[in-house]
Protein backbone atom coordinates (compact mmCIF):
# COMPACT_ATOMS: atom_id res chain seq x y z
CA UNK A 1 0.00 0.00 0.00
CA UNK A 2 1.31 3.44 -0.91
CA UNK A 3 1.93 5.78 1.99
CA UNK A 4 -0.90 8.25 2.42
CA UNK A 5 -0.45 11.87 3.52
CA UNK A 6 -2.82 14.19 5.32
CA UNK A 7 -2.98 17.47 7.18
CA UNK A 8 -4.40 17.87 10.68
CA UNK A 9 -5.41 21.21 12.19
CA UNK A 10 -7.02 22.25 15.44
CA UNK A 11 -9.98 24.52 15.96
CA UNK A 12 -7.66 27.40 16.89
CA UNK A 13 -8.06 29.24 13.58
CA UNK A 14 -10.76 31.82 12.78
CA UNK A 15 -13.72 30.09 11.12
CA UNK A 16 -13.18 32.01 7.89
CA UNK A 17 -9.75 30.42 7.43
CA UNK A 18 -10.80 26.77 7.14
CA UNK A 19 -12.38 26.68 3.69
CA UNK A 20 -9.43 28.29 1.83
CA UNK A 21 -7.04 26.13 3.85
CA UNK A 22 -8.94 22.95 2.96
CA UNK A 23 -9.10 23.93 -0.70
CA UNK A 24 -5.34 24.40 -0.71
CA UNK A 25 -4.85 21.02 0.99
CA UNK A 26 -7.06 19.40 -1.65
CA UNK A 27 -5.24 21.17 -4.49
CA UNK A 28 -1.88 19.83 -3.29
CA UNK A 29 -3.24 16.28 -3.48
CA UNK A 30 -3.31 15.30 0.18
CA UNK A 31 -5.47 12.27 0.93
CA UNK A 32 -7.29 13.51 4.02
CA UNK A 33 -7.77 16.49 6.33
CA UNK A 34 -8.29 15.86 10.03
CA UNK A 35 -9.81 18.33 12.47
CA UNK A 36 -8.94 17.91 16.14
CA UNK A 37 -12.07 17.92 18.30
CA UNK A 38 -10.36 19.37 21.37
CA UNK A 39 -12.36 20.97 24.15
CA UNK A 40 -10.22 24.09 24.33
CA UNK A 41 -10.72 25.01 20.65
CA UNK A 42 -13.61 25.42 18.21
CA UNK A 43 -15.42 22.07 17.78
CA UNK A 44 -14.75 19.92 14.75
CA UNK A 45 -18.29 19.39 13.45
CA UNK A 46 -19.08 22.91 12.15
CA UNK A 47 -15.59 23.20 10.66
CA UNK A 48 -16.02 19.89 8.87
CA UNK A 49 -19.43 20.98 7.58
CA UNK A 50 -17.94 24.05 5.90
CA UNK A 51 -15.09 22.04 4.43
CA UNK A 52 -17.41 19.31 3.13
CA UNK A 53 -19.50 21.92 1.31
CA UNK A 54 -16.48 23.51 -0.35
CA UNK A 55 -14.29 20.58 -1.41
CA UNK A 56 -14.95 17.62 -3.72
CA UNK A 57 -12.29 14.93 -3.31
CA UNK A 58 -10.60 15.34 0.06
CA UNK A 59 -11.53 12.79 2.71
CA UNK A 60 -12.42 14.45 6.02
CA UNK A 61 -12.88 13.58 9.63
CA UNK A 62 -12.66 14.47 13.29
CA UNK A 63 -9.55 13.00 14.92
CA UNK A 64 -10.46 12.31 17.57
CA UNK A 65 -13.91 12.36 19.13
CA UNK A 66 -14.20 11.08 22.66
CA UNK A 67 -17.07 9.41 24.51
CA UNK A 68 -15.83 11.20 27.63
CA UNK A 69 -17.35 14.41 26.22
CA UNK A 70 -20.48 13.20 24.40
CA UNK A 71 -22.32 9.91 23.98
CA UNK A 72 -21.07 7.75 21.07
CA UNK A 73 -24.54 7.89 19.48
CA UNK A 74 -24.23 11.68 19.17
CA UNK A 75 -20.85 11.35 17.47
CA UNK A 76 -22.22 8.68 15.11
CA UNK A 77 -25.17 10.90 14.13
CA UNK A 78 -22.91 13.84 13.29
CA UNK A 79 -20.62 11.56 11.33
CA UNK A 80 -23.46 10.02 9.31
CA UNK A 81 -24.95 13.42 8.49
CA UNK A 82 -21.60 14.75 7.28
CA UNK A 83 -20.94 11.61 5.26
CA UNK A 84 -24.21 12.29 3.44
CA UNK A 85 -23.30 15.95 2.94
CA UNK A 86 -19.79 15.17 1.67
CA UNK A 87 -20.84 12.40 -0.72
CA UNK A 88 -19.22 9.61 1.29
CA UNK A 89 -15.90 11.20 2.22
CA UNK A 90 -15.91 10.94 6.03
CA UNK A 91 -13.51 9.06 8.26
CA UNK A 92 -13.32 9.26 12.03
CA UNK A 93 -11.04 8.63 14.97
CA UNK A 94 -12.41 7.63 18.38
CA UNK A 95 -10.26 7.88 21.49
CA UNK A 96 -9.99 8.69 25.16
CA UNK A 97 -9.22 12.36 24.57
CA UNK A 98 -6.04 14.23 25.44
CA UNK A 99 -7.52 17.05 27.51
CA UNK A 100 -9.64 14.92 29.85
CA UNK A 101 -7.70 16.04 32.96
CA UNK A 102 -9.17 19.52 32.39
CA UNK A 103 -12.58 17.92 32.98
CA UNK A 104 -11.36 16.30 36.16
CA UNK A 105 -11.00 12.88 34.48
CA UNK A 106 -7.56 11.88 35.68
CA UNK A 107 -7.92 8.16 36.44
CA UNK A 108 -10.54 6.71 34.08
CA UNK A 109 -11.91 3.29 35.00
CA UNK A 110 -11.31 0.55 32.42
CA UNK A 111 -10.50 2.95 29.56
CA UNK A 112 -9.83 0.16 27.06
CA UNK A 113 -13.21 -1.44 27.69
CA UNK A 114 -14.94 1.93 27.66
CA UNK A 115 -13.48 2.84 24.28
CA UNK A 116 -14.24 -0.58 22.80
CA UNK A 117 -17.88 -0.18 23.82
CA UNK A 118 -17.98 3.31 22.32
CA UNK A 119 -16.60 2.02 19.00
CA UNK A 120 -19.04 -0.87 18.95
CA UNK A 121 -22.02 1.36 19.74
CA UNK A 122 -21.06 3.85 17.03
CA UNK A 123 -20.71 0.96 14.57
CA UNK A 124 -24.10 -0.43 15.63
CA UNK A 125 -25.75 2.90 14.93
CA UNK A 126 -24.01 3.40 11.58
CA UNK A 127 -24.95 -0.11 10.42
CA UNK A 128 -28.62 0.27 11.36
CA UNK A 129 -28.44 -2.60 13.85
CA UNK A 130 -31.49 -2.69 16.14
CA UNK A 131 -30.21 -5.19 18.67
CA UNK A 132 -30.16 -3.82 22.25
CA UNK A 133 -26.70 -2.77 23.38
CA UNK A 134 -25.98 -3.58 27.00
CA UNK A 135 -22.45 -2.52 27.86
CA UNK A 136 -20.92 -1.59 31.16
CA UNK A 137 -20.43 2.03 30.08
CA UNK A 138 -22.98 2.52 27.29
CA UNK A 139 -26.45 1.15 26.66
CA UNK A 140 -29.03 1.38 23.90
CA UNK A 141 -32.53 -0.06 23.63
CA UNK A 142 -33.87 -1.74 20.51
CA UNK A 143 -35.76 1.48 19.78
CA UNK A 144 -32.57 3.52 19.44
CA UNK A 145 -31.73 3.68 15.76
CA UNK A 146 -31.36 6.48 13.22
CA UNK A 147 -34.54 7.60 11.51
CA UNK A 148 -32.57 8.10 8.29
CA UNK A 149 -30.47 5.92 6.02
CA UNK A 150 -26.70 5.65 6.38
CA UNK A 151 -25.41 4.98 2.89
CA UNK A 152 -22.16 3.16 3.62
CA UNK A 153 -19.83 1.82 6.31
CA UNK A 154 -17.74 4.75 7.62
CA UNK A 155 -14.17 3.90 8.69
CA UNK A 156 -13.79 4.28 12.46
CA UNK A 157 -10.18 4.37 13.60
CA UNK A 158 -9.11 4.22 17.23
CA UNK A 159 -6.81 6.90 18.56
CA UNK A 160 -4.20 5.62 20.98
CA UNK A 161 -0.78 6.21 22.47
CA UNK A 162 -0.56 2.94 24.41
CA UNK A 163 -0.04 -0.77 23.65
CA UNK A 164 -3.13 -2.14 25.41
CA UNK A 165 -5.46 0.14 23.47
CA UNK A 166 -3.64 -0.67 20.23
CA UNK A 167 -4.06 -4.40 20.85
CA UNK A 168 -7.77 -3.96 21.54
CA UNK A 169 -8.10 -1.84 18.38
CA UNK A 170 -6.61 -4.68 16.37
CA UNK A 171 -9.56 -6.87 17.34
CA UNK A 172 -12.21 -4.55 15.84
CA UNK A 173 -10.94 -1.49 13.93
CA UNK A 174 -9.41 -0.96 10.47
CA UNK A 175 -6.47 0.85 12.03
CA UNK A 176 -5.22 3.27 14.65
CA UNK A 177 -4.07 6.85 14.72
CA UNK A 178 -1.11 7.75 16.91
CA UNK A 179 -1.11 11.52 17.28
CA UNK A 180 1.85 13.58 18.44
CA UNK A 181 4.50 10.99 17.67
CA UNK A 182 7.36 10.85 15.21
CA UNK A 183 9.14 7.98 16.97
CA UNK A 184 9.74 4.99 14.65
CA UNK A 185 10.18 2.75 17.70
CA UNK A 186 6.86 3.82 19.22
CA UNK A 187 5.08 3.37 15.91
CA UNK A 188 6.63 -0.08 15.47
CA UNK A 189 5.54 -1.18 18.96
CA UNK A 190 1.94 -0.05 18.52
CA UNK A 191 1.82 -1.67 15.08
CA UNK A 192 3.00 -4.95 16.62
CA UNK A 193 0.33 -4.72 19.29
CA UNK A 194 -2.39 -3.91 16.75
CA UNK A 195 -1.43 -6.90 14.61
CA UNK A 196 -1.32 -9.16 17.68
CA UNK A 197 -4.86 -8.09 18.57
CA UNK A 198 -6.05 -8.65 15.02
CA UNK A 199 -4.47 -12.10 14.78
CA UNK A 200 -5.93 -13.14 18.14
CA UNK A 201 -9.37 -12.15 16.84
CA UNK A 202 -8.85 -14.07 13.60
CA UNK A 203 -8.88 -10.90 11.48
CA UNK A 204 -7.01 -10.34 8.22
CA UNK A 205 -3.94 -8.15 8.79
CA UNK A 206 -3.23 -7.50 5.11
CA UNK A 207 -5.18 -4.26 4.90
CA UNK A 208 -4.50 -2.46 8.17
CA UNK A 209 -3.69 1.25 8.33
CA UNK A 210 -1.41 2.75 10.96
CA UNK A 211 -1.77 6.54 10.89
CA UNK A 212 0.96 8.56 12.60
CA UNK A 213 0.09 12.17 13.33
CA UNK A 214 3.28 13.93 14.44
CA UNK A 215 3.36 17.55 15.43
CA UNK A 216 5.12 19.45 12.66
CA UNK A 217 7.24 22.57 12.40
CA UNK A 218 8.73 22.97 8.94
CA UNK A 219 10.63 25.96 7.62
CA UNK A 220 13.62 26.69 5.44
CA UNK A 221 15.13 28.20 8.60
CA UNK A 222 15.84 25.19 10.84
CA UNK A 223 16.35 27.31 13.97
CA UNK A 224 13.00 29.05 13.48
CA UNK A 225 11.28 25.69 13.05
CA UNK A 226 12.83 24.34 16.24
CA UNK A 227 11.95 27.45 18.23
CA UNK A 228 8.35 27.18 17.06
CA UNK A 229 7.88 23.54 18.11
CA UNK A 230 9.53 24.03 21.49
CA UNK A 231 6.83 26.52 22.43
CA UNK A 232 4.09 24.04 21.58
CA UNK A 233 5.80 21.18 23.39
CA UNK A 234 6.26 23.25 26.54
CA UNK A 235 2.47 23.45 26.72
CA UNK A 236 1.57 19.95 25.49
CA UNK A 237 4.05 17.61 27.17
CA UNK A 238 1.99 17.12 30.37
CA UNK A 239 -0.82 15.72 28.20
CA UNK A 240 1.36 13.28 26.20
CA UNK A 241 1.75 10.49 28.75
CA UNK A 242 2.49 7.60 28.39
CA UNK A 243 4.53 8.58 25.32
CA UNK A 244 6.66 10.95 27.39
CA UNK A 245 7.70 8.10 29.66
CA UNK A 246 8.36 5.80 26.70
CA UNK A 247 10.60 8.51 25.22
CA UNK A 248 12.58 8.77 28.46
CA UNK A 249 11.46 12.30 29.35
CA UNK A 250 11.28 12.80 33.09
CA UNK A 251 8.32 14.33 34.88
CA UNK A 252 10.67 16.96 36.28
CA UNK A 253 11.61 18.12 32.77
CA UNK A 254 7.95 18.18 31.74
CA UNK A 255 6.87 20.15 34.80
CA UNK A 256 9.72 22.64 34.53
CA UNK A 257 8.91 23.68 30.96
CA UNK A 258 5.14 23.65 31.51
CA UNK A 259 5.34 25.73 34.69
CA UNK A 260 7.57 28.28 32.99
CA UNK A 261 5.21 28.49 30.02
CA UNK A 262 2.09 28.97 32.12
CA UNK A 263 3.92 31.60 34.19
CA UNK A 264 4.51 33.59 31.02
CA UNK A 265 8.23 32.80 30.83
CA UNK A 266 7.97 31.49 27.28
CA UNK A 267 11.63 31.73 26.27
CA UNK A 268 12.69 29.92 29.45
CA UNK A 269 10.04 27.27 28.78
CA UNK A 270 11.32 26.70 25.24
CA UNK A 271 14.88 26.31 26.50
CA UNK A 272 13.72 23.61 28.92
CA UNK A 273 12.17 21.45 26.19
CA UNK A 274 14.75 18.81 25.33
CA UNK A 275 16.01 17.79 21.90
CA UNK A 276 14.77 14.31 22.81
CA UNK A 277 11.22 15.65 23.05
CA UNK A 278 11.45 17.48 19.72
CA UNK A 279 12.63 14.29 18.02
CA UNK A 280 10.08 12.00 19.70
CA UNK A 281 6.95 14.03 19.04
CA UNK A 282 7.51 16.10 15.94
CA UNK A 283 8.69 16.47 12.37
CA UNK A 284 10.87 19.53 12.72
CA UNK A 285 13.37 21.26 10.49
CA UNK A 286 13.82 22.01 6.79
CA UNK A 287 11.96 20.02 4.13
CA UNK A 288 15.11 17.94 3.61
CA UNK A 289 15.35 17.20 7.32
CA UNK A 290 11.71 16.19 7.47
CA UNK A 291 11.88 13.88 4.44
CA UNK A 292 14.46 11.80 6.28
CA UNK A 293 12.35 11.77 9.45
CA UNK A 294 9.29 10.61 7.49
CA UNK A 295 11.27 7.82 5.84
CA UNK A 296 12.24 6.57 9.30
CA UNK A 297 8.59 6.64 10.40
CA UNK A 298 7.54 4.65 7.34
CA UNK A 299 10.30 2.13 8.03
CA UNK A 300 8.92 1.88 11.58
CA UNK A 301 5.50 0.89 10.27
CA UNK A 302 3.53 4.06 9.50
CA UNK A 303 1.19 3.63 6.53
CA UNK A 304 -0.15 7.17 6.64
CA UNK A 305 1.47 10.42 7.81
CA UNK A 306 -0.84 13.20 9.03
CA UNK A 307 1.16 16.41 9.52
CA UNK A 308 -0.08 18.00 12.74
CA UNK A 309 -0.01 21.48 14.18
CA UNK A 310 1.51 24.01 14.26
CA UNK A 311 2.97 23.11 10.79
CA UNK A 312 5.60 25.84 11.25
CA UNK A 313 6.36 29.45 12.23
CA UNK A 314 4.27 30.57 9.23
CA UNK A 315 1.65 27.82 8.77
CA UNK A 316 0.71 28.90 5.23
CA UNK A 317 4.36 28.88 4.15
CA UNK A 318 4.87 25.52 5.88
CA UNK A 319 1.89 23.99 4.08
CA UNK A 320 3.38 25.21 0.82
CA UNK A 321 6.71 23.56 1.65
CA UNK A 322 4.96 20.29 2.48
CA UNK A 323 2.81 20.43 -0.64
CA UNK A 324 5.53 21.50 -3.05
CA UNK A 325 8.70 19.87 -1.67
CA UNK A 326 7.86 17.00 0.67
CA UNK A 327 4.75 15.45 -0.86
CA UNK A 328 6.19 15.33 -4.43
CA UNK A 329 9.26 13.48 -3.14
CA UNK A 330 7.13 10.58 -1.92
CA UNK A 331 4.54 10.72 -4.71
CA UNK A 332 7.31 10.43 -7.31
CA UNK A 333 8.77 7.42 -5.53
CA UNK A 334 5.32 5.82 -5.48
CA UNK A 335 4.75 6.59 -9.15
CA UNK A 336 1.82 8.90 -8.42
Amino acid sequence: MSTRFSIMVTGALPMKDYVPLAQQVEAYGFDQMHIADDLVFRPAWPILTMIAMNTSRLQLGPFIVTPQVANPVYHAANLAALDELSGGRMVCGVGRGGFNPLLGITNPVKPVKMLKEAWLLMTRMLQGDREPFDGEFFKATADLYFQFDVARPIPLFIGTWGPQMAKMAGSIAPGIKIDCTASPDHIAELRRQFIAGAEAAGRDTGNIEIIAGPLASIDEDRAAAEDNIRGMLALLQPFLAPMTFAAGISQEEIDASYNAFTAGEVEKAKALVTDKAVKAFSLTGTPGDVIGQIEAMIAGGADHIAFGPPLGPDPAASLRLIGEKILPHFRKRQGR
